[in-house]
């Protein structure tokens, strides 16, 4: 077996990708993971920069123009369907409807792809997973309730629609993941990007990362030293919070879309070192209001 020092840049790109991520790459290697990512690391590269490339290959139809957003917008994140909360669900629809917001934007984990999920396997739960079939359909009802309130979604790629491409090997865009769920040529979806930024009126940048930190914080502001003229909202964590940057500027994490009391995989200590808050925020008038339970008027009518 060729260890890491006997295959060229090339080589490792692709093992990488026909492999499924680093991962399993450094299984078929027999090398550490570190390893790997020292190799990379003298390539100048990263495995999100290698999954972008292939993404870009494969679907060279994802232009600059489609990842910007512009004007009022609910800002949802992490659904993790079938695993979302319908009473969260309800709520931003709600706060759609009382701030006469049309727009939606979904930062990333709509889908939790249960049946190609890592933690399965841990778990031992596989006679509980949940199909794929079961999925896409509880989805595509989360897609219609969602229709009611909003005629513009942009719906941002995230490291569990990742489990879906590596399943599959790349070998489909990301836009024709809404084929699966109906909605492929609706021009009220917009995908954007596998890790992209997306940027609401060229002021606040929104990113599902590949990579969550533990501590509070510390992405949005690490991001914030690399993007100086903007706003940084982050997801994936599921986690709430609102604060600012060194030099001032307001940078948020917000809160996730399921439903805790129904997520396998939360119970791991190995997954988790924090309580999931859920939430979502809005953008209304050049503000960011970043909700949770206790600083909203919730009704139970929507």
């Amino acid at each position: 077996m060729k260890k890491v020092s006997g295959l060229t840049d090339d080589e490792v790109k692709q093992l990488i990708l026909d492999s499924g991520g680093m991962n399993a790459a450094a299984r078929v290697m027999r090398c550490s993971r570190s390893t790997l990512s020292d190799r990379l690391m003298r390539m100048g590269l990263t495995s999100r920069d290698i999954m972008q490339e292939k993404q870009d290959e494969i679907a060279p139809d994802l232009l600059e123009d489609q990842v910007k957003i512009e004007g009022d917008c609910i800002i949802t994140a992490d659904y993790h369907s079938p695993f979302a909360s319908l009473t969260w669900l309800d709520r931003s629809i709600q706060v759609g409807k009382k701030e006469r917001i049309k727009q939606l934007v979904i930062v990333g984990d709509f889908l939790d792809f249960d049946r190609l999920s890592y933690w399965l396997k841990q778990s031992n739960a596989e006679d509980i997973a949940v199909s794929l079939e079961d999925e896409l359909s509880f989805t595509e009802m989360i897609m219609d309730k969602l229709e009611t309130q909003f005629n513009k979604i942009h719906l941002l790629g995230g490291n569990h629609w990742l489990r879906l491409l590596k399943s599959l090997s790349f070998s489909i865009s990301n836009k024709r993941v809404l084929g699966l769920l109906g909605r492929k040529d609706d021009a009220r979806w917009v995908t954007h990007g596998l890790f992209n930024w997306s940027l609401i009126d060229n002021k606040i940048r929104v990113t599902h990362p590949q990579r969550a930190r533990k501590l509070d914080y510390t992405l949005a502001r690490d991001l914030s030293i690399l993007h100086t003229d903007q706003w940084i909202l982050v997801a994936h964590r599921h986690r709430s919070n609102t604060g600012f940057t060194p030099d001032g500027r307001p940078m948020w994490e917000i809160g996730w879309m399921g439903d805790v009391n129904r997520m396998r995989y939360i119970q791991h200590t190995d997954s988790t070192y924090y309580t999931w808050t859920p939430g979502f925020a809005y953008y209304k008038d050049g503000k960011v209001y970043n909700l949770t339970e206790f600083n909203y008027p919730w009704t139970s009518e929507v």
